[in-house]
């Protein structure tokens, strides 16, 4: 029996149409199971953010984290104040990418003031000045901390002697005091710049300029105004007088007297130094006794006042002087004596006071008979001036005077020969006072029997001194006698005889002084001696 086969008929075509999915369908089903598969992938997210969120700040590893990166950069810039100058000086330079950490514009700029304030504490002012011009805000922005920190740089410039960038900042706050119409801050900060002007403005007419130019922006500023503005006058009055001249010390009066006329004197201490200067000026014109009554009132009114005390001294000198001419040794002394107290606490060791001081006294004490005390204050005052010849002179001939009425012949030799060298140096052109020292040595050389050396100084000293006039009481008559008696000792007669009879000729008639001189020019013609005029009367030819 044959094998029959199982036989599967195929589907019909109209279970082929139940199966098929409609397009519509299909597509919605796909954006069915995205929409899906998203919405697992962002309920998975959300859950790990909000559980790693939580975990985090509960944890603390967050602000840990960031802690640290800020503390890291606090550090490193707070590092860079303990830095050397070099690792500093380029952290400046870089301050773009090593400050680039801080966002916030105001809190950046802060950090640039504190590495230029460490600039300046280290003394790289120059380097501050560079970078703080431009960080400073403009004028009309400018607030309190601001001010203070320009005139804080001013300041630290100018003590580093940096004045001309020091007065762009002292400009700047001078504008600010302007704005807000801060009279008496104007004037004090005025004033701290006037007192600079010295250190910088060396020229004299650049430095009346700029007086001029406070003065006229004191003025106006009130009473403290007019007292700055009075200040600045009197010290224009200085310079002018300093000049020396008819018509500098003219315009000098002028200055001090306005000065005076403008404030009164015991608001302004340094208007009494004005009168003293006006004083000086009048003791030069002779006008002794109106000059000592402005002293007198100056010194009262200067008292105790520390910034007084260069006038004080100048005061109670001038008055000395105004004394000793009166005769009033003692009185002059005595005010010498003050200054000398109140220098002792102002005035430095090398300050060139101390050799005026001593000199000006030790000359009071040869003239009151005291020469122990002169030659103590005439070494003082050598002792002071070792670095400057030209302030020797003078106090080597009290020197010398004082060791020579003491009898210290060979110590006063030695303080004349050096008197002599520096006359001829640095004042050749005052014959007259090398010719009084040169007649003093020629005193010295014949005490100790050096007549020949006397016999030579007493001609220099002849040639040297007028013909009319004395020199501190040694006159030529007097060289002239000197000379002719050591050349009579040297029995150089005809020498000896030329010098009588130029005497005879000087010399009153009826004169004690010219009897001696013929008296020896007759002793001279016994000795052999013959005039000039009489041997060329006997080689002229007869008639």
């Amino acid at each position: 029996m044959p094998l029959s086969t199982e036989h599967n008929p195929a589907p019909s075509d109209s279970s082929e149409e139940q199966m098929e999915f409609k397009p519509v369908v299909k597509y919605a089903a796909i954006g069915l199971a995205v929409a899906a598969l998203l919405g697992v992938e962002y309920a998975t997210y959300r859950f790990g953010f909000s559980s790693g969120y939580v975990e985090g700040v509960n944890s603390g590893e967050v602000s840990a984290s960031v802690n640290v990166m800020a503390v890291d950069n606090l550090r490193h810039f707070m590092q860079v104040s303990t830095a050397d100058d070099a690792a500093l000086l380029e952290t400046v330079r870089n301050r773009e990418s090593s400050l680039a950490w801080i966002n916030d514009a105001s809190v950046r700029k802060e950090a640039e003031w504190t590495l230029a304030q460490t600039l300046v504490t280290r003394g790289l002012t120059i380097e501050a000045h560079d970078m703080l011009q431009q960080l400073l805000p403009t004028v009309e922005e400018c607030d309190e901390v601001w001010l203070r920190r320009a005139l804080l740089v001013a300041r630290a410039l100018a003590d580093e002697k940096h004045y001309k960038e020091a007065e762009v900042y002292y400009a700047y706050v001078t504008s600010v005091y302007k704005r807000d119409k801060k009279q008496a801050e104007l004037v004090s900060l005025l004033s701290e710049r006037v007192a600079l002007l010295p250190a910088y403005v060396t020229n004299t007419t650049a430095l009346q300029k700029e007086l001029t130019a406070y003065a006229k922006q004191a003025a106006p500023l009130g009473q403290k105004g007019k007292e700055l503005y009075a200040t600045i006058l009197a010290w224009k009055g200085r310079l002018f007088r300093e000049v020396g001249t008819p018509e500098a010390l003219q315009k000098a009066n002028k200055c001090f007297e306005l000065a005076l006329r403008e404030v009164d004197t015991e608001r302004v201490p340094e208007l009494a130094g004005a009168s003293v200067c006006v004083a000086a000026l009048l003791i030069e014109k002779g006008e002794q006794e109106r000059a000592a009554m402005l002293l007198r009132d100056a010194l009262s009114r200067l008292g105790d006042n520390p910034s007084g005390a260069p006038y004080m001294l100048q005061a109670l000198r001038d008055l000395a002087r105004i004394e000793q001419e009166n005769n009033n040794i003692d009185a002059a002394l005595a005010l010498l004596y003050r200054a000398e107290g109140i220098a002792l606490t102002h005035e430095p060791d090398n300050s060139a006071f101390w050799n005026c001081l001593y000199d000006q006294r030790a000359w009071l004490n040869l003239q009151k008979g005291n020469p122990e005390g002169a030659l103590v204050d005439f070494e003082n005052a050598l002792n002071r001036s070792s670095d400057m010849p030209t302030s020797r002179a003078q106090p080597l001939e009290g020197a010398a005077r004082s060791c020579m009425d003491m009898g210290l012949i060979d110590k006063a030799a030695a303080y004349l020969t050096e008197c002599v060298e520096i006359r001829k140096t640095h004042f050749a052109a005052d014959s007259e006072s090398l010719g009084r020292v040169s007649f003093l040595l020629g005193q010295i050389h014949d005490m100790r029997g050096e007549v020949a050396e006397a016999a030579a100084m007493y001609g220099s000293a002849v040639e040297l001194l007028p013909e009319n006039g004395a020199a501190s009481g040694i006159d030529r008559i007097a060289a002239m006698f000197a000379q002719a008696y050591a050349l009579s000792q040297l029995k150089k007669w005809s020498e000896s005889a030329v010098v009588w009879d130029a005497l005879l000729h000087a010399l009153p008639a009826d004169s004690n002084r010219r009897r001696e001189a013929s008296d020896q020019l007759n002793l001279c013609k016994r000795q052999g001696a013959v005039l000039p005029e009489e041997v060329d009367a006997e080689e002229a030819p007869s008639e």
